[in-house]
């Protein structure tokens, strides 16, 4: 019993010199945690000569009371309802590693759910894509093919246009030359002399 004791003492005091920030004012608050990574004794009064409670281990949430400023220890309930003194040092306002887990944890399923959400929601925006793109693919086709079918009917038409206009002209002219014919046959036919009517 007397080693366990001395080997908690000597892992205390080892702790010890890596904790030399100062600890901000602790207010009277439920929201404070023994420090990560080590476990510390609890006291019956603010200082190492008061006889001691028990250990905390690291990570506990505890209720902070008071604190002795002079002597650098902290009054606290802890989650067993044990009420005594810590140094001062190994408490912390920082939610321990252990309860920080399954809140951590939960924030990541959180961050994979909405990840897999957005990768489904861009695959759906790239598959509207790829349908639109192929969509406008065909309208360019057949808005070519329109214009293709329109420039041989222009074409078909100006031809007919065309066609129509020599018919037309060949006509007039054929017309023109029969009469011109017709004048002419005219002008050779023999007249008719006029017969002198004479009235007894």
């Amino acid at each position: 019993m007397i080693r366990k004791w001395l080997a908690a003492a000597l892992i205390a005091c080892s702790f010890q010199a890596f904790s030399l920030q100062d600890t901000a004012d602790l207010e009277a608050s439920s929201s404070h945690y023994i420090r990560d990574d080590l476990f510390i004794f609890m006291h019956t009064g603010p200082g190492r000569n008061y006889r001691i409670l028990g250990s905390i281990e690291a990570g506990t949430p505890i209720t902070v009371l008071a604190r002795d400023n002079d002597a650098e220890f902290t009054q606290i309930t802890d989650n067993e309802g044990r009420e005594g003194w810590v140094e001062s040092r190994f408490v912390s306002n920082t939610m321990s590693q252990a309860e920080q887990l399954p809140i951590v944890s939960e924030k990541l399923a959180e961050s994979q759910s909405a990840l897999q959400t957005a990768q489904s929601e861009n695959a759906r925006l790239r598959q509207q894509l790829n349908d639109a793109r192929q969509q406008v693919s065909k309208l360019t086709t057949t808005s070519e093919e329109q214009a293709s079918e329109i420039t041989r009917l222009t074409a078909k038409v100006d031809s007919a246009n065309k066609d129509e206009l020599v018919t037309w002209f060949t006509r007039g002219g054929m017309v023109a030359g029969v009469g011109i014919l017709l004048g002419v046959m005219l002008t050779y036919l023999p007249k008719r002399k006029r017969r002198n009517s004479e009235w007894m």
